[in-house]
This record gives structure tokens, C-alpha cells and sequence, in this order.
């Protein structure tokens, strides 16, 4: 998948592709609908897929006073889009210049002028340009005149309702991991670059990776279960502790993830954690032995739930 990181990396002959755009924040199921359309006509036609997408998230550089976090990084979300299929992803940096494009400054200079693009799918709430005022009747007026077709994609609907980024936030946010990744259509995904701690967990016959916070979506504190994916492709099962570390005083929030059958050096390395389900609320110990016997009561039924063999030798 070729990545371009603003308008200037762009090749000089058009690309001419099939295209979306947006935030595309989770890539989730409804985005999936559009993403299918888009390349089942990408295949008819013998045409390059694209996405037009945005870093950081748009409502970051709209409304900075909001305590905003997306659902991924934009590294993941390059990702997702690539296991989806696409061949070209436009990341536009959402700083002034492009934030302050009107729509038809954006339909001439990003869509038309350097892509050439051949047809647009866009949802019906598309909203694009300064104060959002392009929408799919514009652009589809827009295509008319230029000459680009826009394909309008009609919502995907869970539970009488519209499958949309922001109830996936409010899902993860209020604790329901099973909804978000039902609409998600996958695991939630927590990733980030492992530094180092304070050694607590080796302490404690525990030792965990810290996963420097990047601003996404998390679900409450507590302890989940899940998978781990470390950069060489390998997966190990994991347990994920997301809090304060209470029974040690602690008040900064950390993200820690103990690898099961894993004995190796991971500071300075992306990790990857695919949460599956919650395990229990964060709660304060009256000591750390008492903390040590619950993670090791935790350690048997994560493994368990997840279908985790302990390696010969391994100490949890």
C-alpha cells in the first residue's frame, strides 16, 4: 500500500482512483460498507483504490479544548486499511492550510487538480471542507461538473441504530468492550511504544511491558485479557492492566501488559494489544503479596479463557 503524507507526495501523474475520504476513526464496520463498495468497483474497472484521510483527527484541530481521543493511532488505522485492500492512502496533515480549505477549495485542490479521482463513496452524512459545509449533495453536484461519479453508500445499522465512530467511543468509554468490538468488527486495539517502568510487575513475579499512553479511546481501569502482537508477527496471550497501581499509591495513569510464555527485552518496540474481554475492576490491596495472589489467580483464568498453555519451565 503506498502512504503519501500530504498533497506535494503525491506522484505527478494523477492517480485516477476509485476513492473515499475521511476520518475513518476505527475503521469500523459502517467504514467496512464503504470500503467493500468501494473496491468491489475499483476491481470492475481495473482502477486503483484510495482513502483521503486526515492526521490528526479532525475534531482535535476543531475543537482542541475538548479532551478528544480517537479509537486508533493514525499508524494503525494505515494498518487496517491496508489489511482491508487499499492501494493508496492521501494522510493529510489537518493544520491550517487544509483545515481552512473551503469545500470547493477542497474538491479542486485535493480531489480533482492532483487525483483525478474517477468516483467518490461517501456515506449520506459526508461533511467536508471549512465549518463542514460540504456534504454528498455537494459533492455530488461538484462530481457532475468535473466529472467524477459519487456513490452514495447507506448506513450500516446495529440494533435499530447507525453503526457510527463516536457511539464506538462512548461504548469503550463506558465499559462495554463486547458492544465496541461487535461494531468494530474486531478487537479494540491498545498500541504504543513500550518504556521503561518501575519494575513493579517483575517484582511481583509479573514483569509487563508499559505502553506509552498515544491518546486513544480506553475502557475504565481494571484488567483485561486479550493478544498481544509484538513487531516480528508474533502473538503471545496477554493480560492488560489499565489504572493507577492504587495498592501502590500511584495517581498517574499506566498501561502495563504482562505477555504470557514471553521472556525477552521489548523497550523502544511497538506492541500491540487486542483486547478481548475485562477480568476484573482495578481495586487497592492491602499489601503486594495480597496484590501477587490476585494476579496469580488472574493469570489461571485469563489463560484459561483465552486457551493459553503455560510454555515448560514458565513461572505463570
Amino acid at each position: 500500500m503506498n502512504v503519501y503524507y500530504g498533497i506535494d507526495q503525491l506522484p505527478e501523474t494523477p492517480i485516477e482512483p476509485i476513492a473515499t475520504l475521511g476520518n475513518l476513526d476505527g475503521v469500523h464496520r459502517g467504514h467496512q460498507v464503504i470500503l467493500s463498495h468501494l473496491l468491489q468497483n475499483a476491481e470492475r474497472v481495473g482502477a486503483p483504490s484510495m482513502v483521503v484521510t486526515f492526521a490528526p483527527h479532525t475534531r482535535k484541530v476543531i475543537k482542541p479544548r475538548e479532551d478528544f481521543r480517537p479509537l486508533m493511532t493514525t499508524l494503525e488505522k494505515l494498518r487496517r486499511l491496508s489489511e482491508q485492500g487499499i492501494d493508496h492512502v492521501l494522510v493529510l496533515p489537518f493544520a491550517e492550510g487544509i483545515s481552512e480549505m473551503t469545500a470547493a477549495e477542497f474538491v479542486e485542490e485535493v480531489l480533482w487538480e492532483p487525483l483525478r479521482v474517477r468516483t467518490m463513496y461517501v456515506g449520506h452524512d459526508c461533511a467536508f471542507g471549512k465549518d463542514r459545509v460540504g456534504d454528498a449533495r455537494y459533492l455530488t453536484s461538484e462530481g457532475r461538473r468535473l466529472g467524477f461519479h459519487v456513490g452514495l453508500v447507506d448506513p450500516l445499522v446495529v440494533q435499530g441504530k447507525r453503526v457510527s465512530s463516536s457511539w464506538i467511543r462512548s461504548a469503550l468509554s463506558g465499559g462495554d468492550l463486547e458492544l465496541a468490538n461487535r461494531l468494530l468488527g474486531r478487537d479494540h486495539v491498545i498500541s504504543g511504544t513500550v518504556m521503561r517502568g518501575f519494575r513493579l510487575g517483575r517484582e511481583l513475579g509479573f514483569p509487563t511491558a508499559n505502553i506509552h499512553d498515544e491518546g486513544i479511546v480506553l475502557p475504565p481501569n481494571g484488567v483485561y485479557i486479550g493478544w498481544a502482537m509484538l513487531e516480528d508477527g508474533t502473538k503471545h496471550g496477554a493480560m492488560l492492566n489499565i489504572g493507577v497501581r492504587p495498592t501502590f499509591g500511584g495517581e498517574k495513569l499506566q498501561i502495563e501488559a504482562h505477555l504470557f510464555n514471553f521472556d525477552g527485552n521489548l523497550y523502544g518496540q511497538e506492541l500491540r494489544v487486542m483486547l478481548r474481554q475485562k477480568l476484573r475492576n482495578e481495586v487497592a490491596f492491602g499489601d503486594a503479596e495480597a496484590l501477587k495472589n490476585q494476579l496469580r489467580r488472574d493469570a489461571v483464568e485469563a489463560k484459561k479463557i483465552l486457551g493459553v498453555k503455560s510454555a515448560k519451565g514458565a513461572k505463570d
